[in-house]
């Protein structure tokens, strides 16, 4: 006889890890389309961004001459300049869904530095910002230029 009355016991799996679609824009790398997001690619495709910069959209096109690199990634000096004008503030993410054959990107603002974590809970790694970068995202988000 068990020791144990297992059917008493909760069971759990290993839950399937959540992949997102995105780009990321850096200044030195420009754009770098992670794994996901490639394999959703059509094999020609257009970008573009609203007028804002904080969505992106990627559209299959036969005139498309956007090419990646074997790491996925593609310098487009342009979108980068027009961006940091915007008030995009690089290193940023776009993280994409699809919708009516399209793929759309979103920015995803960065959060404010925390100054402690709770007692007993692991810091999380986030990306850092300074004051002056917070400032105008707070000022951007008043004046309805960063939504």
């Amino acid at each position: 006889m068990a020791k144990y009355n297992i059917s008493t016991f909760t069971w759990y799996d290993q839950e399937p890890k959540r992949r997102e679609m995105a780009v990321s824009v850096s200044e030195s790398s420009g754009l770098t389309f992670n794994a996901e997001l490639q394999k959703q690619l059509p094999e020609r495709f257009r970008l573009c961004a609203s007028p804002d910069k904080r969505v992106l959209c990627i559209v299959e096109s036969a005139e498309g001459n956007i090419t990646l690199t074997k790491s996925g990634s593609r310098k487009l000096p342009k979108l980068q300049r027009d961006m940091e004008e915007a008030g995009v503030i690089l290193p940023a993410r776009y993280v994409f869904y699809a919708e009516d054959g399209m793929l759309f990107g979103e920015l995803k603002l960065p959060e404010p530095a925390k100054s402690g974590t709770a007692k007993g809970k692991a810091a999380t790694k986030s990306r850092k910002i300074s004051a002056s970068q917070e400032k105008h995202i707070v000022e951007g988000l008043s004046h309805g230029k960063l939504r």
